[in-house]
C-alpha cells in the first residue's frame, strides 16, 4: 500500500506535537576529511595521540559520522556547541548517541565519559558497561549529571587507549515530554493516520473495573485516542466464546466492536484456532486428545466439524465488524533444527488438532473461514519467528509458501514480536520483506519489548529506541499493515519488567514518545504527497462512486458522491485514490 495518503475535507496541517530529544550532532554540516581535536582530560595542554575524524557511515550508507582512534587514556573528541548552552543541556535528563564499532573490537566493556568544558556531564567512576554488539550501530545512552560550565566546548567518548569507534547522531533526550491526549497531534493516532499505517494495542480483560462502554474512563480513552485498531488480548479466544460446545458468548468482544465503532478503529480477531485457551471440552491441556466420547476423544471428522462450527460461528456474527483475524495462532514447534539439513521444511506443533486431524486442520481452518467471511483479512499468527536465518522465522516461511502453492487463502503474516531490549531491526526486515515477493502482508501483531530492571529510566530509553527501530522498518515497506502493541499499561502486562508504552497511572513513557515522533517525523517528509481535495467542488466527476478498502476489497457500490464524508472514518480508494476519512 503506497503510505502517501489524500485527505479528503481536511487540510495538511502542521506537524506540532511536542519532541522530547534535540540532536547536537549528526556530523552533516562537516566534510570527509575533516580532522576533529582529541583533548586528554588528565594532560597539563590537554595533547594526545588519538586522532578523530569525519568519515563516511562505514557500513555503506549515506551520510557523515566521527571516527575515533584511541591511542591514549581519557581522551574525548572536541566539539563545538552551536544554538545551545550547557544550562539548556542540563535541563535534558538523557545523552544518547550511535555507536558503531568495528568486528576488530573484542573489549566490549568500555566506560562512556561526555563534558561540557572542563565538568563532566557524564562520569559514574567505574561503570564500564558492555557496548552492544561489533559491526553493526546499536544506540546508546546515558544519565546527565547538570553542569554549571559556560564553555561550548562538548566532549565525548570511550576511556579507553586503544578503543576505535564511530558515533553519529548525538542528542539529548527529556523524560518530560508534552502530553495532552485531548490534543490530537500530541497522540500517536493521529500520526499514524497520516503516514497510513495502523498503530493498534489489545485491550486486557484484567482492567478490573473498567468497561470499555465507558469513554471517560482513562485507560479506555488512552486506547480510542492514541490508536485506530484494537484487538481482544482474551475475550475473542476459543475458550472464552465457546466455553461448553454449542453456547457462544460474545458479550465482551461485542463490547469492544462497539467502542471501536464508537471511534472509527478496526478490530483485529484474535483467534480462532489455537492449542493454548483451546474450549475445555475439547482437550485438557490443548495436546491430549482426552474429551468428548466418554473420555475416548474425537474423531478426525469430529474435530473437523467442531472447529468449522466455531468458525463459521464466530465469523459470521462478527462478519463486516472484524477486518481480520489470526485464523490459526501458534501452530509451529519450538524446535525447528529440521531446516539445517532441510532447507524447506518445518515441523509442526503436536497440538490436538495436528494429532487428530493432522497438518491440513491448517488448510481447512483458513477454507472455512474464508467462507464464511470472504472480505475478511486472513492472517497465520506466530512467536519466536523475527529475525531471518533464525530456525523457527525458516520455517514459518517454508510453511507459508507451501501454503500458497496449496491455493490456501491467507492474506496476511503475523509476527508477534515477543522481545527483549537489543532488538535486531536489521534481521527483522531482512525477514519481513521476503514476504512481499509472496503477496502477502506483514503485521507486527503482539509487540512487546521487556527492560531488564523495573523503573529504570536508562532502560526506557534502550526499549523506546527498539521500538522506533521497528516501527522505521513497518513504514518502510507497503505490504506491512500494522503495528501491535500487546497492551496499554505495564501493570497489566502478561510479560514484565515494563515492555508497554504506558506507566500503570496511563502516563506515557520514552517508547510512546519515540513512537509519536517517529510517525510525526515520517509524516513531514511525505508531506509533499498529500493532496486536498473537496467533493463538493468536483461537479464534473461522476454522482455515485465505488468505494474500496486499502486492500482493494469492494465496500460500498454506487455510494452517492455527497455521501463520501459519511463514511466511517478510514483509509479508502475512492476514483482510484487513496481518502483518509476521519
Amino acid at each position: 500500500m503506497n503510505r502517501i495518503l489524500i485527505s479528503i475535507l481536511c487540510s495538511a496541517a502542521a506537524m506540532t506535537a511536542t519532541a522530547d530529544e534535540k540532536i547536537l550532532f549528526d556530523f552533516e554540516n562537516y566534510n570527509i576529511g575533516d580532522a576533529i581535536p582529541m583533548r586528554d582530560y588528565f594532560s597539563e595542554d590537554g595533547s594526545t595521540a588519538s586522532k578523530a575524524e569525519i568519515t563516511a557511515d562505514p557500513t555503506g550508507k549515506a551520510g557523515k559520522v566521527l571516527h575515533v582512534k584511541n591511542a591514549s587514556w581519557n581522551t574525548l573528541a572536541e566539539l563545538t556547541l552551536g544554538n545551545i548552552s550547557a544550562d539548556e543541556i542540563s535541563e535534558y535528563e538523557m545523552i544518547a548517541f550511535d555507536l558503531y564499532r568495528p568486528a576488530t573490537e573484542t573489549d566490549h566493556y568500555r566506560q562512556f565519559r561526555c563534558g561540557i568544558g572542563d565538568e563532566y556531564l557524564h562520569d559514574v567512576e567505574n561503570e564500564f558497561l558492555h557496548q552492544g554488539d561489533v559491526a553493526k550501530w546499536v544506540g546508546r545512552t546515558y544519565r546527565i549529571n547538570p553542569v554549571s560550565s559556560t564553555s561550548d566546548k562538548f566532549y565525548i567518548g570511550f576511556n579507553s587507549v586503544d578503543m576505535e569507534y564511530y558515533l553519529d547522531n548525538i542528542r539529548i533526550i527529556s523524560m518530560d515530554s508534552d502530553y495532552d491526549m485531548n490534543n490530537p497531534e500530541e497522540t500517536l493516532r493521529y500520526h499514524a493516520d497520516k503516514c497510513g499505517i495502523g498503530i493498534g494495542c489489545a485491550v486486557p480483560s484484567s482492567w478490573a473495573g473498567v468497561n470499555v462502554n465507558n469513554d471517560n474512563d482513562i485507560k479506555v480513552k488512552t486506547t480510542y485516542k492514541n490508536f485506530n485498531i484494537v484487538v481482544a488480548e482474551n475475550c475473542m479466544k476459543p475458550d472464552a466464546t465457546q466455553g461448553s460446545q454449542g453456547n457462544f458468548n460474545f458479550k465482551e468482544g461485542d463490547d469492544l466492536v462497539k467502542m471501536a465503532e464508537r471511534h472509527g478503529m478496526e478490530v483485529r480477531g484474535h483467534t480462532l484456532v489455537w492449542h493454548s485457551q483451546i474450549q475445555p471440552w475439547i482437550s485438557s491441556n490443548g495436546y491430549k486428545n482426552d474429551k468428548g466420547n466418554n473420555g475416548k476423544g474425537y474423531n478426525r471428522e469430529e474435530l473437523l466439524q467442531i472447529m468449522k462450527d466455531h468458525i463459521t460461528k464466530t465469523m459470521t456474527h462478527y462478519k463486516g465488524k472484524v477486518r481480520e483475524w489470526d485464523v490459526v495462532n501458534e501452530c509451529l514447534d519450538d524446535d525447528q533444527s529440521i531446516v539445517r539439513n532441510n532447507p524447506t521444511k518445518y515441523n509442526m506443533r503436536k497440538s490436538v488438532w495436528y494429532n487428530v486431524i493432522g497438518e491440513d486442520f491448517l488448510d481447512s481452518a483458513f477454507v472455512y473461514a474464508h467462507r464464511a467471511d470472504p472480505d475478511a483479512i486472513l492472517y497465520i499468527n506466530d512467536y519466536g519467528a523475527d529475525y531471518k536465518g533464525d530456525a523457527k522465522s525458516e520455517a514459518y516461511c517454508n510453511l507459508v509458501k507451501r501454503l500458497l502453492k496449496s491455493n490456501i487463502p491467507v492474506h496476511g503474516v503475523g509476527f508477534q514480536c515477543h522481545l527483549g531490549l537489543g532488538v535486531d531491526a536489521g534481521r527483522f526486515e531482512n525477514n519481513i520483506k521476503r514476504y512481499a515477493d509472496l503477496g502477502v502482508e506483514c503485521s507486527l501483531t503482539e509487540l512487546d519489548i521487556t527492560t531488564w530492571d523495573a523503573g529504570n529510566q536508562d532502560q526506557h530509553i534502550r526499549q523506546g529506541e527498539d521500538y522506533k527501530a521497528l516501527l522505521n522498518v513497518a513504514l518502510k515497506y507497503d505490504h506491512v499493515r500494522n503495528f501491535v502493541v500487546w497492551g496499554i499499561t505495564d501493570d497489566k502486562s502478561w510479560r514484565s519488567p515494563d515492555p508497554l508504552l504506558f506507566k500503570s497511572d496511563c502516563s506515557p513513557k520514552y517508547a510512546f514518545f519515540a513512537l509519536r515522533n517517529t510517525l510525526e517525523s515520517w509524516a513531514k517528509e511525505h508531506a509533499a504527497g498529500i493532496e486536498d481535495i473537496t467533493v463538493d467542488m468536483q461537479p464534473e466527476l461522476a454522482p455515485y462512486v465505488d468505494v474500496y478498502d486499502i486492500s482493494g476489497r469492494l465496500v460500498r457500490q454506487q455510494l452517492d458522491r455527497d455521501e463520501i464524508s459519511n463514511l466511517d472514518p478510514g483509509l479508502y480508494i475512492i476514483d482510484h485514490k487513496k481518502i483518509l476519512i476521519r
